[in-house]
């Protein structure tokens, strides 16, 4: 298991986090959004936070690769946290094909919007090559009896609070 999954299952093991966004670049840096925090002062969270990666086991290398995690609260990520933009929705081989902006971490929540509904399959993530910013694609696909639709995608991803899609999907 890479660190970054550790410390993704680590945080949703102790936390029970609503949205984890972690980057591996150079080093781990993101930020955890619990209502474990909900009270806490900053130091208290960061408190809290590394006594979860205290209890992770990481190696020595491992833990030196965490840059920083930060804690809030749903309240605070729902006044400043960027939601995830979906920028395209389109169907392709029975399946739809998802676009959008952001890291691994976003495609990866997106994908698992989508995998929570029974029968839905994807494709892991990948970027997009040629693109200007970082824009992430996967395929999805229902079942025959269940197809995936554009329309029906769309429906599913506009339900979670932290997934905007755009008009033009």
């Amino acid at each position: 298991m890479d660190l970054k999954s550790k410390v993704v299952a680590a945080l949703s093991k102790s936390l029970k986090p609503e949205y984890v966004r972690l980057e591996d670049d150079d080093g781990l840096s993101g930020f955890v959004v619990s209502r474990a925090f909900e009270g806490l002062s900053s130091l208290e969270r960061q408190d809290k936070i590394e006594e979860v990666l205290g209890s992770a086991r990481l190696a020595r290398d491992e833990a030196r690769r965490i840059l920083m995690i930060a804690g809030l609260t749903p309240a605070e990520y729902e006044a400043v946290g960027a939601r995830i933009r979906v920028h395209k929705v389109r169907e392709s081989n029975g399946g739809v094909e998802v676009l959008l902006h952001g890291g691994m971490s976003d495609a990866q929540y997106v994908r698992g919007a989508l995998k929570s509904q029974r029968g839905v399959q994807t494709t892991p993530p990948k970027p997009v090559a040629g693109a200007i910013g970082v824009l992430m694609a996967f395929r999805a696909k229902g079942t025959k009896t269940r197809p995936l639709t554009k329309q029906r995608t769309i429906r599913v991803l506009e339900k979670d609070r932290n997934i905007e899609v755009m008009s033009n999907a």
